[in-house]
């Protein structure tokens, strides 16, 4: 059976693209071929690398990627690609409704056998723009897909039609390898040495592309002002994105240049989170992000913003806070967690379902018609 996943977005860093190549990483492939496809591009060769060891391609369109604006371009290369290439499934991944819509069309109009459509956020603010566009999308999102799936309940009802989303919606939990991300004091002490981080220095630590989604100007703020409480501590940046730079120049103006520490993008994130004490996760808006489930198998306490699903607190010590023009809160909270052992969360994220291997073979029976 040939499994195509669609990218709504190109194949970088993000969340989205770390799910759905663990997905990979992780299923049973007998009876399966898996490709990937982006109609804009591949800047991540290690995800490619992955996806090629499995025994499947990775296409990119190069098409200019402009968030914002109107992803119709996509349609019509999309049906011509999908004419010449035969595929049993399509998965179409995306934070875009209009690209849901139009690759959907393309597979239907195709004439793929299945047509799943897969959520992995929502927003914060339903906009007139939103409620246009989730209006003119709403024949095709009703018609097309044969499989509506997301990564939380917000996330399903943010993207699918209310009647939809009430009978059809399939939840896929953002599971994650439970073992990989257990703590490891090598790991911790090798990450600290190599940033000249302090053996006894309290870390807070975010990874997320650097966007207004994540709200990284409002983690600056929250850590300028825990400085002023715990004067050895540092700040642990994972990603890369459009506004890096404004972020740096933020950190530079308060004179935190020597605490803030920008990683960038890399592919053991794994091993950062063990040199974390807490994960912060102040964003606008999530589905259910893949790094909360990250951290929290790392045993970390995690204080994230009431944009986010409560469907994150999964283990112990996740705290759910308003985002608003007061720090104060949010550096109460972590420094409420300065002397927290870390969790041993491995049993609850079993329970409930966010092992990569659980997740995985969901999919796979969703493919194969055995769910």
């Amino acid at each position: 059976m040939k499994i195509l996943e669609v990218f709504g977005e190109p194949i970088s860093n993000g969340g989205q693209e770390a799910f759905v190549i663990n997905v990979i990483n992780t299923i049973d492939m007998s009876e399966l071929q898996i490709d990937c496809l982006t109609p804009y591009y591949c800047e991540n060769d290690f995800y490619k690398s992955v996806v090629e060891s499995r025994g499947g391609q990775v296409f990119a369109f190069n098409l200019p990627f402009t968030p914002g604006k109107s992803r119709k371009n996509i349609y019509k290369v999309l049906l011509e690609f999908l004419k010449k290439n035969s595929y049993d499934a399509i998965h179409i991944h995306s934070g875009s409704i209009s690209v849901l819509k139009y690759a959907s069309q393309a597979a239907k109009k195709a004439k793929i056998e299945k047509i799943l459509v897969h959520s992995h956020c929502a927003a914060d603010k339903k906009t007139l723009k939103y409620r246009i566009v989730k209006a003119l999308s709403f024949s095709a999102i009703s018609k097309c897909p044969t499989h509506y799936c997301a990564c939380s309940q917000v996330a399903g009802f943010w993207k699918f039609p209310k009647k939809i989303a009430s009978k059809k919606l399939i939840e896929i939990r953002n599971g994650v390898d439970i073992e990989k991300f257990r703590y490891n004091r090598r790991k911790d002490a090798d990450i600290r040495k190599k940033y000249g981080i302090p053996e006894n220095a309290f870390v807070v630590g975010h990874v997320g592309r650097f966007s207004y989604q994540k709200n990284h100007e409002f983690l600056i703020k929250i850590f300028s002002a825990l400085k002023n409480r715990i004067e050895k501590s540092y700040l642990l940046l994972l990603g890369s994105g459009e506004l890096l730079e404004d972020v740096v120049k933020q950190t530079k103006e308060l004179c935190l240049d020597d605490r803030v520490i920008f990683v960038g993008n890399v592919n053991n994130a794994e091993d950062y989170y063990q040199a974390m004490n807490v994960f912060v996760l102040p964003s606008r808006f999530e589905g259910l992000p893949i790094v909360g489930v990250e951290a929290q198998a790392s045993g970390l306490p995690v204080i994230t913003s009431k944009n986010v699903s409560d469907e994150l607190n999964i283990g112990k010590n996740v705290v759910f806070l308003d985002l608003s023009e007061d720090v104060e809160p949010w550096v109460d909270e972590i420094c409420h967690f300065i002397d927290t052992p870390r969790l041993d969360n491995t049993q609850r994220l079993i329970d409930k379902g966010y092992s990569i291997a659980d997740t995985a073979e969901m999919i796979r029976k969703i493919y194969l018609g055995t769910y």
